[in-house]
């Protein structure tokens, strides 16, 4: 009886060691496990997200457009994520916002290089699956999931 709680005892730190090394690589947000890249099938949009997060936290959002130089591109982001998480920043300021049914479209300025970034901070209390939709033009269109921990 004594070897058999000695092993189950054995086993219950394996798997503390197990969960504390998958936390410390990411998988429960912020780390290697979760940080994911989408790129549109053109190469012209790029997005760079959390697939792994928690309720509650705040989440970077990094979208990358190239197009012509110096002259601005229009972005619409939509999904799920959009509509359950809230914009806590977004940097630069697009020259323009407008609404756009369940979406928003963004006016974004080009480097001269003909490069525009922009920078988004999300907080969702939502908890599950969130579905993100990027858009910059009728070919370039970036699809992206969020799994938001409890």
């Amino acid at each position: 009886m004594q070897q058999r709680v000695w092993r189950f005892e054995r086993v219950g730190w394996y798997v503390l060691v197990i969960f504390l090394l998958l936390g410390l690589a990411g998988l429960f947000g912020n780390g290697p496990l979760s940080d994911a890249q989408a790129m549109s099938e053109d190469g012209r949009l790029l997005v760079e997200y959390q697939r792994l997060s928690r309720s509650g936290t705040t989440d970077s959002l990094r979208i990358t457009v190239r197009g012509n130089v110096r002259e601005p591109i229009m972005v619409q982001l939509g999904g799920s994520l959009l509509r359950e998480a809230s914009i806590e920043t977004i940097q630069p300021a697009p020259l323009e916002s407008l609404s756009h049914g369940k979406a928003i479209l963004l006016q974004l300025g080009t480097s001269e290089e003909g490069i525009a970034t922009l920078y988004l901070t999300l907080r969702s209390e939502y908890v599950g699956t969130l579905e993100g939709v990027v858009m910059a033009g009728p070919s370039s269109i970036v699809r992206f999931s969020t799994f938001l921990f409890p």
